[in-house]
């Protein structure tokens, strides 16, 4: 095996997610921005009707998924047939889907008892419709690590969800605008999958075992998953109402918009580069290790760093009467903390191909999470379901992914800890500075107040995690086993290729 070949896989994922992390930004930025002008322009209540309509559509959606394109990126070689019955099965769902949210409409302003629930739910199914005739080809940049253009396209339309989102809030003030973004957004994505990845539509489902035989247990799982993460929407909504509920949403968005925009960039690419070295068991538990730490070095500060600075960032982007999302901030941003550090286990799931694994690992969630969070909810409102919340997305999901990544590999629960040690300390180091300099601020009664809040806090959160981080890596002999190693040697590479476009040719 040559060097090239031996080189780290998640160094390489690395390296590949720089094409995504500048595009994925730019999208977190648009949709920021999209959420920020919306909550000046629209009350809560606005928010959780379109909150409603998005969740049918996210939970349909789900329930329906195939699970082709990960079925294409595992097949080593993906033929024609292949491609043209993944086609055909993305295109009957599109349309099985947007019937099926046209009858939603008529049951959803039923059950809410709000008519404008039906015209709402129903413009939303042309989004699936859309989606669902995307070029199959289109998988094929992901399969083979090309994200440049697809940075480049999925940018392009988040800014036209931006566009289209300002354009129909000027013209509605209302909550059209939200689905005028979406749809745009929907039809550049059409557009781009076929001037990426020409492809000439034909409907046959020769391949429908060879795809369905991978895919099977993974639409199993999204069942399973949709429930169990999905059915304290619909509770919620009728519970709290849908000017709460809206807050809620809105506050839950932002905490997974922040927390995860350095995240999904990462995890998007371990999939197909696990699968490239599946065969070597040792490559693999290194290559998992060092991705669980580089997500972790970076995932949990931010997490964190968002809760302990929830207030004054939704004073600044939403305006006081929308204080409660910065509650559910507090609870929801470390829950997403503590999910990133096992978020290459269900890549590395799918790499090995233990679907069905991960369809028990949810089946198994979904029994306990619903009691906690049904009773969290009925009995304690709000804050009984954030509380529920951390319990059964946070603590237990984190005991279960250890040990299912325990049966994959044969890594223990310590050996996964063992390699986040500095970015725990550095986090404990970050939120006692971060609280002990906020409680020096008086309370919030202006913007100028909060902007000073919030760029304090940020500044000296982040000069704390970082130096503490350094200085633990430095004190530990400078371990391969870190984000501080993967960016050196990153920089390295670029520092070596800079050089070499610097001498002069011969």
């Amino acid at each position: 095996m040559t060097a090239s070949a031996k080189k780290s896989v998640s160094t390489r994922a690395m390296a590949d997610s720089v094409w995504l992390v500048g595009g994925f930004m730019f999208r977190r930025v648009a949709q920021l921005a999209v959420t920020v002008m919306l909550a000046r322009l629209l009350v809560p209540a606005d928010f959780g009707l379109v909150a409603l309509s998005s969740t049918l559509l996210l939970a349909l959606m789900s329930i329906t998924e195939l699970s082709l394109n990960s079925a294409l990126i595992h097949e080593q070689d993906p033929q024609r047939d292949d491609f043209d019955t993944a086609f055909t099965f993305s295109a009957l769902r599109g349309v099985l889907l947007a019937g099926v949210m046209g009858v939603g409409g008529f049951v959803m302003a039923y059950s809410y008892n709000d008519p404008r629930l039906l015209l709402l739910t129903a413009a939303l199914g042309v989004k699936p419709l859309l989606g669902g005739l995307t070029s199959p080809l289109y998988v094929m940049l992901s399969k083979n690590l090309s994200f440049g253009k697809v940075a480049f396209w999925e940018s392009l339309a988040a800014a036209a969800q931006v566009v289209a989102s300002v354009a129909g809030a000027l013209l509605t003030r209302g909550y059209w605008a939200s689905i005028a973004g979406g749809l745009a957004a929907a039809i550049v994505g059409l557009l781009a999958s076929y001037w990426c990845a020409p492809y000439r539509p034909r409907f046959t489902v020769a391949a429908w075992r060879r795809l369905l035989s991978f895919s099977g247990w993974m639409t199993l799982n999204q069942i399973v998953s949709v429930v169990g993460t999905r059915f304290d929407t619909f509770l919620g909504a009728g519970i709290l109402g849908t000017a709460t509920f809206g807050a809620v949403n809105v506050g839950g968005n932002l905490a997974g918009l922040v927390t995860q925009s350095a995240m999904e960039p990462l995890e998007r690419v371990l999939f197909p580069s696990f699968a490239s070295i599946v065969t070597d068991k040792a490559r693999l538990r290194s290559a998992f290790q060092r991705a669980q730490a580089c997500l972790l070095a970076l995932g949990l500060p931010l997490g964190i760093g968002m809760a302990l600075v929830a207030d004054p960032f939704v004073y600044i982007a939403l305006g006081p009467k929308w204080m409660i999302a910065a509650t559910v901030i507090y609870f929801i941003a470390p829950v997403l903390a503590l999910q990133i550090v096992f978020g290459p286990q269900t890549a590395l799931a799918f790499a090995l191909g233990a679907t069905r694994m991960v369809f028990t690992r949810n089946l198994v969630m979904l029994i306990v999470r619903v009691p906690i969070v049904f009773s969290g909810l009925y009995f304690f409102g709000l804050m009984g379901l954030l509380i529920a919340r951390v319990i059964s997305g946070g603590l237990m999901v984190s005991i279960v992914n250890m040990y299912m990544v325990r049966s994959l590999i044969g890594l223990t629960p310590w050996d996964q800890l063992r390699v986040a040690w500095r970015s725990l300390l550095s986090t404990l180091a970050m939120v006692v500075t971060v609280l002990l300099v906020k409680f020096s601020f008086p309370p919030l009664h202006s913007l100028s107040q909060a902007w000073e809040m919030l760029v304090g806090l940020v500044a000296v959160g982040g000069v704390t995690y970082c130096g503490v981080h350094a200085g633990l890596w430095l004190l530990a002999g400078r371990p391969g086993q870190g984000i501080e190693s993967e960016l050196m040697g990153i920089a390295g590479r670029l520092m070596g290729r800079f050089g070499q476009q610097k001498q002069p040719a011969e």
